[in-house]
C-alpha cells in the first residue's frame, strides 16, 4: 500500500482502541486523561504511512470531537451520504490535506484552564511544513477537540456557514 490515502482515512474503530484515543468501558484511556496524549496518539494515526482516524464512522468522530460539533459533522456526512454527494469536509481536518506522507511530526499542548487546552502541531506533508491548531476541551468521557485551525479556515467554520 501507498504511504499516501485519497478523501478521508477509514480505519476500523479497534485500531484507535489500541492506541488508546477511545475510552473503554473499563474506565478512560491515558489518552483520554492526558490533552497531549490524546493529540499525540490522533497524529501517531498519521505517521509512517499510516491510515489517519476514521471520520467516516460517526462513534469514532463522537469519541474525539466535542458532542456540538460531532454531531454537527455526523449529519452532513449523512445528508451528503443520502444525496450520493460529498459532505463539507472534503480533506483531513488533521493534516489540512486530501493526501499525506507525514514526517517531523511534534506535538505540543498548553493548558488554559483545568478543563481546556490548545494543541500545536507541526509536520512536514510530502517536505512541505504544516502546522495544524486544536483547541480541546475536558469533558466527563475525557478530552474531545473542540475546533481544528488550518491557514485559511477552522472546522467548526465549515458547519457555522
Amino acid at each position: 500500500m501507498s504511504p499516501t490515502r485519497r478523501g478521508v482515512a477509514h480505519l476500523l474503530l479497534a485500531a484507535m482502541l489500541g492506541v488508546g484515543l477511545v475510552p473503554t468501558s473499563g474506565g478512560s484511556s491515558v489518552a483520554a486523561d492526558d490533552p497531549r496524549a490524546f493529540v499525540a496518539a490522533i497524529y501517531a494515526r498519521y505517521e509512517n504511512g499510516g491510515d489517519g482516524v476514521p471520520l467516516g464512522n460517526a462513534e469514532t468522530v463522537r469519541a474525539l470531537f466535542e458532542p456540538r460539533l460531532a454531531e454537527r459533522m455526523v449529519a452532513d456526512s449523512d445528508e451528503a451520504a443520502a444525496a450520493g454527494d460529498v459532505g463539507k469536509l472534503d480533506g483531513d481536518p488533521f493534516v489540512d490535506a486530501q493526501d499525506w506522507d507525514l514526517s517531523d511530526v511534534r506535538v505540543d499542548v498548553e493548558a488554559g484552564t483545568p478543563d481546556t487546552a490548545d494543541g500545536h502541531v507541526s509536520f512536514r506533508n510530502f517536505g512541505e511544513p504544516k502546522r495544524i491548531e486544536l483547541r480541546l476541551v475536558r469533558l466527563e468521557q475525557g478530552w474531545r477537540i473542540r475546533d481544528v485551525f488550518w491557514n485559511e479556515g477552522s472546522l467548526r467554520g465549515l458547519y457555522t456557514h
